[in-house]
């Protein structure tokens, strides 16, 4: 039987991977030891071996655990029979299928990960895009053996296709609908791509000296302190019932908008994907300090979005038609 495998090497991978199988023949899921990845994964009952680690801010060290990893991996996976590993900007994973000979699939939305795109881009067979991306920056870190499709839509619609907003995350968290809903979810301060000091402290006093008997839920990154721990949770559900999500990263704003939450990214660099979703006014963005300046008083009482998932291409639906390419290569 045909065996795909699935390497989840970010925490959001977990949403965009949960319902894979029903796109590709028995899947095999591998996972870094990277929060909230091991969390998520309990809790969404998936089942994956958990691999190796993240390597930090520092670049030597990025080198080193990412060198474990592909040792650990690729003895791993070696005891397996596996037809295509497909993944979502894994450096360790692209190297192991073109170590091994395996076909690969690589899902790409960030074209600001350079240095990481510099690495899984040339190793793979066909590399699966936004639309948003041009495909002249894709072909910068993409040479010409490999083939690129690309889908209308954004990889996030994978991640909130059919999800319905459970109320039952509020009781978790013990918020009151009756009170206005923030959540807020700082700067990447791990991405290579992330050089400028956090603005999270500000952004959060300023909010609750606007908003009276808000509740904000804080979602914490590695590598930034909190004072409260929260336990894994369905933040899908937890978006579809704030009155404001904002992030200082993309994957979590992109998954609100989706849901017709109102979603605001103060990321600096915004993403073509962002820009996308801003073109079809669902996202807003103040980059930078520009979030500072912004009315909160005003933004609690914005109306939600009226938006579906079927307005968009689902990335795994070309994912058929790269097994084909792959094939045709391969002269089957």
């Amino acid at each position: 039987m045909p065996k795909t495998w699935i390497d989840i090497f970010n925490g959001p991978h977990v949403h965009f991977f949960q319902h894979v199988g029903k796109y590709v023949d028995n899947p095999l899921l591998t996972a870094r030891n990277y929060k909230p990845i091991p969390e998520l994964l309990k809790l969404y009952k998936m089942r994956a071996s958990v691999i190796g680690d993240h390597g930090g801010k520092d670049e030597f060290d990025k080198l080193l655990v990412s060198s474990r990893r592909v040792m650990a991996l690729g003895r791993h996976i070696h005891k397996q029979k596996i037809d295509l590993v497909v993944h979502k900007h894994s450096v360790e994973a692209a190297r192991i299928a073109w170590g091994m000979g395996i076909p690969s699939v690589s899902f790409i939305d960030n074209e600001l990960m350079v240095p990481q795109n510099m690495l899984v881009c040339p190793l793979s067979n066909v590399l699966i895009a936004p639309i948003a991306i041009n495909q002249y920056v894709l072909r910068n870190f993409t040479p010409s053996h490999v083939s690129i499709l690309q889908f209308d839509g954004v990889c996030e619609v994978a991640n909130v296709h059919d999800h319905k907003g459970d109320e039952r995350v509020l009781k978790v968290l013990g918020l009151d609908s009756s009170n206005p809903i923030v959540v807020f979810r700082g700067e990447p301060l791990l991405a290579s791509y992330h050089s400028t000091d956090s603005l999270s402290k500000t952004i959060v006093q300023n909010i609750k000296k606007a908003i009276p008997r808000v509740q904000i839920v804080q979602i914490g990154r590695e590598g930034e302190p909190l004072r409260h721990h929260i336990p894994a949770f369905d933040a899908r559900s937890l978006f579809y019932h704030a009155d404001i999500v904002i992030s200082g990263g993309g994957t979590m704003t992109r998954e609100a908008s989706l849901l017709g939450s109102n979603a605001i990214t103060y990321f600096n660099k915004p993403l073509a994907v962002d820009r996308y979703l801003m073109e079809k006014g669902i996202l807003r963005s103040y980059p930078g300090e520009d979030i500072l300046k912004v009315n909160w008083a005003k933004e609690i009482r914005r109306k939600r979005n009226i938006i579906s998932t079927n307005d968009f291409e689902h990335p795994f639906e070309l994912l058929s038609k790269a097994k084909k390419l792959i094939q045709l290569r391969n002269g089957k």
